[in-house]
Protein backbone atom coordinates (compact mmCIF):
# COMPACT_ATOMS: atom_id res chain seq x y z
CA UNK A 1 0.00 0.00 0.00
CA UNK A 2 1.35 3.42 -1.16
CA UNK A 3 1.75 6.24 1.93
CA UNK A 4 0.17 9.09 1.22
CA UNK A 5 2.22 11.90 -0.49
CA UNK A 6 3.14 14.98 1.85
CA UNK A 7 1.73 17.99 0.88
CA UNK A 8 4.68 20.42 -0.05
CA UNK A 9 6.33 22.81 2.20
CA UNK A 10 4.92 26.21 1.98
CA UNK A 11 8.01 28.00 1.60
CA UNK A 12 6.11 31.91 1.71
CA UNK A 13 4.44 30.51 5.43
CA UNK A 14 8.05 28.80 6.20
CA UNK A 15 9.80 32.35 5.80
CA UNK A 16 7.04 34.24 7.38
CA UNK A 17 7.97 32.12 10.63
CA UNK A 18 12.06 32.87 10.03
CA UNK A 19 10.91 36.21 9.70
CA UNK A 20 8.90 36.21 12.63
CA UNK A 21 11.12 34.12 14.89
CA UNK A 22 14.12 36.49 14.34
CA UNK A 23 11.74 39.37 15.02
CA UNK A 24 10.98 38.01 17.89
CA UNK A 25 14.34 37.57 19.43
CA UNK A 26 15.71 40.85 18.19
CA UNK A 27 12.59 42.32 20.53
CA UNK A 28 13.92 40.65 23.68
CA UNK A 29 16.86 42.04 23.07
CA UNK A 30 16.00 45.07 22.71
CA UNK A 31 14.33 44.84 25.86
CA UNK A 32 17.43 43.87 27.60
CA UNK A 33 19.75 46.15 26.33
CA UNK A 34 21.83 48.91 27.93
CA UNK A 35 20.81 51.93 27.07
CA UNK A 36 23.14 54.14 26.31
CA UNK A 37 21.09 57.24 26.63
CA UNK A 38 22.07 60.78 28.93
CA UNK A 39 20.00 60.95 31.78
CA UNK A 40 17.90 64.25 32.34
CA UNK A 41 17.44 64.12 36.03
CA UNK A 42 20.72 64.80 38.10
CA UNK A 43 20.50 62.98 41.31
CA UNK A 44 23.09 65.87 42.07
CA UNK A 45 20.32 67.74 43.64
CA UNK A 46 19.66 66.02 45.98
CA UNK A 47 19.01 68.27 49.29
CA UNK A 48 22.24 67.44 51.27
CA UNK A 49 20.27 69.08 54.54
CA UNK A 50 17.42 66.48 55.45
CA UNK A 51 16.15 66.64 59.59
CA UNK A 52 19.01 68.14 60.73
CA UNK A 53 21.35 65.78 59.33
CA UNK A 54 24.03 67.79 57.04
CA UNK A 55 26.70 66.61 54.30
CA UNK A 56 29.87 66.58 53.14
CA UNK A 57 30.62 65.30 49.62
CA UNK A 58 32.98 62.36 49.26
CA UNK A 59 34.93 61.79 46.41
CA UNK A 60 34.25 58.99 43.34
CA UNK A 61 37.38 57.94 41.63
CA UNK A 62 37.03 57.60 37.77
CA UNK A 63 37.74 53.85 38.19
CA UNK A 64 34.78 53.82 40.40
CA UNK A 65 32.90 55.97 37.57
CA UNK A 66 33.78 53.01 35.05
CA UNK A 67 32.75 50.59 36.84
CA UNK A 68 29.06 52.49 37.88
CA UNK A 69 28.45 52.91 34.06
CA UNK A 70 27.15 56.33 35.17
CA UNK A 71 28.40 59.88 36.80
CA UNK A 72 24.58 60.04 38.23
CA UNK A 73 25.68 58.88 41.64
CA UNK A 74 27.54 60.19 45.20
CA UNK A 75 28.91 59.36 48.56
CA UNK A 76 27.80 61.84 51.24
CA UNK A 77 28.59 61.59 54.68
CA UNK A 78 25.83 63.20 56.67
CA UNK A 79 26.01 64.48 60.08
CA UNK A 80 23.40 64.97 62.57
CA UNK A 81 23.16 68.06 64.93
CA UNK A 82 24.02 65.58 67.83
CA UNK A 83 26.66 63.95 66.14
CA UNK A 84 25.85 61.06 64.40
CA UNK A 85 27.61 59.88 61.42
CA UNK A 86 26.05 58.03 58.11
CA UNK A 87 27.08 57.72 54.59
CA UNK A 88 24.15 57.94 51.58
CA UNK A 89 25.60 55.87 48.35
CA UNK A 90 22.98 56.49 45.80
CA UNK A 91 23.31 55.39 42.25
CA UNK A 92 20.66 55.78 39.69
CA UNK A 93 19.91 55.44 36.12
CA UNK A 94 16.75 56.60 33.70
CA UNK A 95 17.89 53.82 31.01
CA UNK A 96 20.45 51.69 32.03
CA UNK A 97 19.32 48.87 34.18
CA UNK A 98 23.08 47.43 35.16
CA UNK A 99 23.96 50.87 36.88
CA UNK A 100 22.50 49.10 40.30
CA UNK A 101 23.46 45.56 41.35
CA UNK A 102 24.05 44.14 45.02
CA UNK A 103 26.80 45.98 47.19
CA UNK A 104 28.37 42.99 48.52
CA UNK A 105 29.94 42.45 44.95
CA UNK A 106 31.68 45.95 45.98
CA UNK A 107 32.16 45.45 49.94
CA UNK A 108 34.07 42.12 49.19
CA UNK A 109 35.84 43.89 46.46
CA UNK A 110 37.14 46.20 48.81
CA UNK A 111 38.53 44.06 51.64
CA UNK A 112 35.09 43.83 53.68
CA UNK A 113 33.78 40.64 54.92
CA UNK A 114 29.85 40.04 55.29
CA UNK A 115 29.40 37.93 58.31
CA UNK A 116 25.32 38.52 58.50
CA UNK A 117 22.47 39.62 55.94
CA UNK A 118 18.86 40.13 56.99
CA UNK A 119 15.77 41.78 56.25
CA UNK A 120 14.71 44.89 57.52
CA UNK A 121 11.63 47.31 57.31
CA UNK A 122 11.81 50.79 57.42
CA UNK A 123 8.20 53.00 57.62
CA UNK A 124 8.18 56.78 56.09
CA UNK A 125 8.71 59.47 58.10
CA UNK A 126 5.75 61.41 56.52
CA UNK A 127 3.20 60.01 58.33
CA UNK A 128 2.20 58.04 54.61
CA UNK A 129 2.14 54.86 56.46
CA UNK A 130 4.89 53.84 53.23
CA UNK A 131 6.78 50.64 54.97
CA UNK A 132 9.99 49.24 52.44
CA UNK A 133 12.16 46.56 52.95
CA UNK A 134 15.69 46.44 53.24
CA UNK A 135 18.57 44.08 53.66
CA UNK A 136 20.78 45.15 56.60
CA UNK A 137 24.32 43.85 56.08
CA UNK A 138 27.31 43.72 58.87
CA UNK A 139 30.34 44.42 57.59
CA UNK A 140 33.78 43.44 59.01
CA UNK A 141 37.13 44.67 57.96
CA UNK A 142 40.89 45.80 59.27
CA UNK A 143 39.80 49.03 59.12
CA UNK A 144 36.38 49.49 60.81
CA UNK A 145 33.22 47.00 61.26
CA UNK A 146 30.16 48.32 59.79
CA UNK A 147 26.72 48.16 59.45
CA UNK A 148 24.92 48.88 56.09
CA UNK A 149 21.21 49.12 54.64
CA UNK A 150 20.28 48.83 51.08
CA UNK A 151 17.14 48.54 48.78
CA UNK A 152 16.48 49.43 45.73
CA UNK A 153 14.14 51.62 43.66
CA UNK A 154 11.98 50.87 39.85
CA UNK A 155 9.90 53.74 39.41
CA UNK A 156 7.44 54.10 41.99
CA UNK A 157 8.29 50.63 43.71
CA UNK A 158 10.81 49.59 46.31
CA UNK A 159 12.54 46.25 46.99
CA UNK A 160 15.51 44.76 48.98
CA UNK A 161 15.58 41.91 46.20
CA UNK A 162 18.02 42.38 43.49
CA UNK A 163 16.13 39.86 41.07
CA UNK A 164 12.92 41.53 41.39
CA UNK A 165 14.52 45.15 40.36
CA UNK A 166 15.68 43.13 37.27
CA UNK A 167 12.11 41.93 36.13
CA UNK A 168 10.07 45.19 36.75
CA UNK A 169 12.91 46.49 34.58
CA UNK A 170 12.30 44.35 32.31
CA UNK A 171 8.48 43.99 32.63
CA UNK A 172 8.23 47.66 32.12
CA UNK A 173 10.59 47.71 28.85
CA UNK A 174 8.31 44.77 27.25
CA UNK A 175 5.31 47.09 27.81
CA UNK A 176 6.81 49.70 26.07
CA UNK A 177 7.20 52.04 29.48
CA UNK A 178 10.59 52.48 30.42
CA UNK A 179 11.33 52.23 34.40
CA UNK A 180 14.41 54.04 35.90
CA UNK A 181 16.41 52.73 38.56
CA UNK A 182 18.28 53.68 41.95
CA UNK A 183 20.29 51.59 44.52
CA UNK A 184 20.03 53.80 47.97
CA UNK A 185 22.68 52.30 50.61
CA UNK A 186 23.24 53.65 54.02
CA UNK A 187 25.88 53.11 56.28
CA UNK A 188 27.36 53.30 59.61
CA UNK A 189 30.25 52.69 61.08
CA UNK A 190 29.91 50.37 64.34
CA UNK A 191 31.69 51.98 67.55
CA UNK A 192 32.50 50.20 70.98
CA UNK A 193 30.86 47.44 69.19
CA UNK A 194 27.43 48.93 69.20
CA UNK A 195 25.56 47.56 66.66
CA UNK A 196 22.44 48.70 67.54
CA UNK A 197 23.42 52.26 67.89
CA UNK A 198 24.05 52.31 64.12
CA UNK A 199 20.97 50.61 63.09
CA UNK A 200 19.09 52.63 64.95
CA UNK A 201 20.89 55.91 63.19
CA UNK A 202 20.84 54.16 59.68
CA UNK A 203 16.78 53.81 60.09
CA UNK A 204 15.99 57.07 61.69
CA UNK A 205 18.28 58.52 58.48
CA UNK A 206 16.64 56.51 55.95
CA UNK A 207 13.05 57.42 57.07
CA UNK A 208 13.80 61.24 56.44
CA UNK A 209 14.57 60.30 53.39
CA UNK A 210 12.08 58.21 51.63
CA UNK A 211 10.10 61.09 50.98
CA UNK A 212 12.54 63.09 49.28
CA UNK A 213 13.57 59.61 46.65
CA UNK A 214 10.37 60.14 45.02
CA UNK A 215 10.92 63.62 44.05
CA UNK A 216 14.62 63.46 43.33
CA UNK A 217 14.73 59.70 41.94
CA UNK A 218 11.87 59.78 39.77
Amino acid sequence: MNKKSQPPVDKKFLSVIILLAVAAVFSWRFSFQQYIQADTVSIHVFPKEIGGWTAVELDITEDEYAILETRNAFVRRYTSTDGRVVTLFVIYSQNNRKVSHPPEICYSGGGNTVVSKKLREIVNADGSGLLIKANELYLESSAADQVSFYWFKVGKDFTPNYWKQQILIAVHNIIGKKASSALVRVSSVVVADDAVKSEKDIIEFSRLIIPELFKYLP
